[in-house]
């Protein structure tokens, strides 16, 4: 009995601490279960996609306009106007439609070589319409912060199709020439929603032109329409 009582005060006081200890760390919301686990330092192989996509696009519709430009023809200067349309796959892979037509414009040079210095009409035609299909790759989606204050979305995408444009000479004859091409180009969207994000695109149509009044010398061009285009565009369905 003399042995125990000692023995049993130095248990006592050497429990007492630990037990205040670990009351304390509960009512300071410290205890194991509200902690993380502490998994050490992860690997950068071991990094891959950090969250979710906040806006996704797979299994939706996209329906949009835009205005634009083709500024950079020899001879004609040509705003235009898009409509165009599109489903996303996937939030990577999509397909689209767009219609654009346009009211072309001599330009400087053309102008400088119908002045009485030169006197020469050179052989130019003006974009009317164009109809081209596409396949949509979008590889990089991003965030960015506005001023400190506002988290801004993002996507780029790669695009490339096929279709056709309509053309008008820009003689007396008025001749119009059908050209089937290629498409290739490139685009971002700023999400100003989950359903909606404004769209600034580049794209270059390669055109195979058939001109009747050369055709005793040249009767088929290579023509460039690269046009560049800033639209509004939104996603409808409900996605996946």
């Amino acid at each position: 009995m003399r042995l125990f009582l000692p023995r049993a005060a130095a248990l006592l006081l050497a429990v007492l601490p630990t037990v205040a200890s670990a009351k304390d760390d509960a009512a300071k919301g410290n205890d194991a279960s509200a902690n993380p686990v502490d998994v050490g330092v992860i690997k950068y192989s071991d990094m891959r996609v950090v969250q979710k996509l906040l806006f996704t696009k797979e299994g939706k519709a996209e329906y949009g306009f835009a205005l634009g430009w083709i500024p950079f023809d020899s001879y004609t200067t040509t705003p235009i106007g898009v409509v165009s349309g599109g489903y996303h796959f996937s939030d990577e892979w999509g397909v689209g439609l767009a219609i654009d037509g346009g009211y072309s414009m001599k330009n400087f040079t053309a102008k400088q070589l119908e002045s009485t210095a030169y006197g020469i009409q050179p052989d130019a035609y003006g974009h009317i319409l164009g109809v081209f299909a596409e396949a949509q790759w979008t590889p990089i989606y991003a965030k960015f912060s506005w001023r400190g204050k506002k988290v801004v979305h993002h996507d780029m995408y790669l695009l490339a199709g096929a279709g056709g444009a309509l053309e008008k000479a820009l003689m007396p004859d008025g001749v119009t020439t059908f050209s089937p091409g290629g498409a290739v180009g490139m685009g971002f969207r700023v999400y100003t929603g989950p359903s909606s994000f404004l769209k600034l695109q580049i794209r270059d149509d390669l055109l195979i032109q058939e001109r009747v009044k050369t055709a005793d010398t040249q009767a088929t061009f290579l023509k460039q329409n690269a046009q560049i285009t800033v639209g509004y565009s939104f996603l409808t369905g409900k996605g996946k």
